[in-house]
C-alpha cells in the first residue's frame, strides 16, 4: 500500500480573531483517500469530530466538506463549552469501512501522530464496529466504547428532539397535534420520530433507502411527497447540503430544525428560506448530543461508563433544551431570527 500526504493551511477569519484549520489529506490508493481537518486551537483544546465515509466527486469536494464540518464542530463545541475545538475526518471511498480496514489503520496512524490533539468517533457510514477495530491501533477515540448502555447516535437524536420540544412548547403551543416531517430515517431520525410520536405529534418521514425501517406510526413519504407535505416543523436528519435554493421554495412549514451539519447547500438557500418567513434553528444548537456525550466521557469517564441511555438523554435534554429555550426567548425579545444571535463566521482560504 502506497500512502502519500499533503498538508496545507486554511484561514477561517472571525472579527478580531483568526482561527486557522490544518488540513491533511492521505491518499490510500487511486480511488480512496481521507482528509483530516482540525482547528489550530487543538494544541490547547483537543479537536474532536467523527469519521464521515462516503464517495465524493473530487478531492476538492472531499477537502471542502472536511473543512466545513470542522468549522461546524468548532461552533458546536464553542456554544456548549465542551472543552474541545473543531475537527473532522472525511473518507472518500465507494467501498465500506469493512471492505477497507487499511483505511482505518491509516487513520489510526495519523491520529497517533496527533498524539491526543485530535479525537474521533462515528459519523455517516461508520459505526461502533468500525470504532472497535480502529481502537486496536489508536486510543484517541470517544464513542462510548466502554459504556455499553449508551448509543451516541440516539443521544444526538434525543438532543434534536429536545430542540423540537422547546419550539413546540414556546412557539407552537397552540397546535393540538403538531406535524413533524423528517428527512432521513436513520438512527437519529428514528429517535426524533419516536419522541415526537410519544409527545402526540403527527409524524411523516422520508428516507433515500426504500427498505429503511420506520418506527410504527410514522407515515412514509416519497421524496416528491416530502417536499409537498405541509408541516409545523421539518427536521433534516440526512446529509449536509440537503436544502438548496430550489427546494427551499417548496417547503410548506413554520420551522426547520436539523441534525445534519450545515443542512443548506449555500448561504443563498438559507437566506431564501428566511426571506420566505420560515424560521431556522441553527444546526449546531440542536445536533450537539454526541459531542456533549464526548465531553462527559472525557471529564467524567467513570460516571459516564455507568450511565444508562435514559440518564444521558436526560442530561442532553437539559443542556440542549435549555440552550434552545434561551435562544427562543432572546430572539423573541430582540424580535430577530435566532441565526442573527449566532452568526457563524465566514470561511476564507489562503494559498496552500
Amino acid at each position: 500500500m502506497s500512502i502519500s500526504s499533503a498538508i496545507k493551511s486554511i484561514n477561517h477569519v472571525i472579527p478580531n480573531d483568526c482561527i486557522q484549520y490544518q488540513v491533511e489529506t492521505i491518499q490510500i490508493d487511486d480511488e480512496t483517500s481521507f482528509t483530516l481537518a482540525c482547528s489550530s486551537e487543538c494544541k490547547q483544546l483537543p479537536a474532536n469530530g467523527g469519521i464521515r465515509w462516503r464517495p465524493y466527486a473530487s478531492r476538492k469536494h472531499q477537502e471542502d466538506e472536511a473543512i466545513m464540518l470542522a468549522q461546524r464542530m468548532s461552533l458546536k463545541h464553542g456554544l456548549y463549552n465542551t472543552g474541545f475545538s473543531g475537527g473532522k475526518i472525511v473518507v472518500n471511498s465507494k467501498r465500506s469501512p469493512k471492505e477497507q480496514p487499511e483505511v482505518l489503520e491509516a487513520i489510526a496512524d495519523l491520529l497517533n501522530h496527533y498524539n491526543g490533539s485530535m479525537f474521533t468517533g462515528c459519523d455517516i457510514n461508520t459505526d461502533n464496529q468500525d470504532m472497535s477495530y480502529l481502537r486496536h491501533f489508536t486510543p484517541w477515540i470517544l464513542n462510548a466504547m466502554d459504556s455499553p448502555l449508551i448509543d451516541t447516535s440516539t443521544a444526538t437524536g434525543f438532543g434534536v428532539w429536545s430542540s423540537i420540544h422547546k419550539i413546540l412548547l414556546l412557539r407552537l403551543a397552540d397546535q393540538t397535534h403538531p406535524r413533524i416531517v423528517i428527512h432521513g430515517m436513520g438512527k437519529v431520525g428514528c429517535e426524533v420520530a419516536k419522541q415526537s410520536l410519544l409527545f402526540g405529534c403527527e409524524v411523516w418521514g422520508y428516507d433515500i433507502n426504500p427498505q429503511a425501517n420506520f418506527p410504527r406510526g410514522v407515515k412514509r413519504l416519497t421524496e416528491t411527497q416530502f417536499w409537498q407535505q405541509s408541516s409545523d416543523i421539518v427536521c433534516i436528519a440526512s446529509l449536509s447540503g440537503t436544502l438548496t435554493l430550489e427546494n427551499v421554495d417548496l417547503l410548506d412549514t413554520q420551522w426547520v430544525v436539523s441534525s445534519a451539519n450545515s443542512p443548506f447547500s449555500n448561504t443563498a438557500a438559507q437566506l431564501r428560506l428566511l426571506a420566505r418567513g420560515v424560521l431556522y434553528l441553527p444546526d449546531y444548537v440542536s445536533n450537539a448530543g454526541a459531542v456533549i456525550c464526548d465531553s462527559i466521557e472525557m471529564t467524567f469517564a467513570h460516571r459516564y461508563n455507568l450511565m444508562t441511555q435514559e440518564e444521558i438523554n436526560a442530561y442532553v435534554h437539559s443542556v440542549i433544551g435549555g440552550k434552545t429555550a434561551e435562544l427562543l426567548r432572546c430572539s423573541q425579545l430582540l424580535e430577530c431570527d435566532i441565526s442573527m444571535l449566532l452568526q457563524p463566521p465566514k470561511l476564507t482560504k489562503t494559498a496552500a
